[in-house]
């Protein structure tokens, strides 16, 4: 379960998120939409502490903290129970496909490596990337260098994995595959949100969905609500733009 209260974010003067409130269940789906620039990467990095809020209270399972008030140790806390997918694979290029997996296990869970490595390999399996477990990212191409973003996210065995427009980089023949694997790991034990341009899949995929708009919820409810009754003027134009 993921909860944001009263959430702030800015980069000197200019204010990215204003009084952000959400909360998703364990197992649940929420979809962030909205243009470009409205905040959507910003509210995921901030959940993530890589662009850390300025105000606000998270509550990711049983853990609850005010960003005013957070220590390292805190952070770092919150941050272990949660995994990021980035649009831009973000993979060590002297790494193995393995090794990359293995990484987060090694130096945040500071497991044996034998073991890191037996669960790195078995996500690699589910994410249909075992047989390039070797492979360096300069041989793969971008849909299987973010087959193994995504299986270096769900061997952390998060409660919250963080989806920043997995599909973006990607050419239109290999999206159908990345989203396939976010389907078949969605509605589990684990709470999804994701960032993404591709609304059809969003409608099937999501329990709640929230549009941006300048760093405020403009619109928030079920895919229903959002796709086909919007009752804010904004997210229905959005998405007849991006849909058209």
């Amino acid at each position: 379960m993921l909860k944001l209260s009263n959430w702030h974010k800015s980069f000197g003067n200019h204010q990215v998120l204003k009084n952000i409130h959400l909360e998703v269940p364990t197992g649940d789906v929420l979809t962030i939409i909205g243009s470009s620039g409205s905040g959507k990467s910003t509210l995921l990095r901030s959940i993530n502490f890589l662009e850390p809020a300025n105000q606000g209270q998270i509550q990711i399972g049983d853990v609850s903290q005010d960003v005013s008030n957070m220590k390292q140790e805190d952070i770092l806390n919150l941050r272990r129970k949660t995994a990021m997918v980035f649009q831009n694979y973000a993979l060590f290029s002297k790494k193995t496909a393995l090794e990359n997996v293995m990484e987060s296990l090694l130096m945040v869970q500071k497991l044996p490596k034998s073991e890191a490595e037996v669960i790195a390999y078995h996500y690699l399996e589910q994410v249909g990337m075992g047989d390039r477990a070797n492979y360096y990212p300069v041989r793969l191409s971008g849909g299987q260098q973010q087959r193994v973003g995504i299986a270096r996210a769900l061997a952390m065995d998060p409660e919250v994995i963080l989806f920043d427009e997995p599909t973006s980089a990607l050419d239109p023949e290999l999206v159908s595959g990345i989203l396939e694997i976010i389907q078949n790991i969605a509605h589990n034990k684990t709470t999804m949100l994701l960032v993404t341009h591709e609304m059809n899949f969003a409608k099937e995929v999501s329990d709640q969905v929230t549009f941006l708009e300048n760093g405020v919820t403009v619109e928030h409810g079920s895919p229903d609500q959002l796709f086909n009754h919007p009752e804010n003027e904004r997210p229905q134009a959005f998405i007849q733009g991006i849909t058209r």
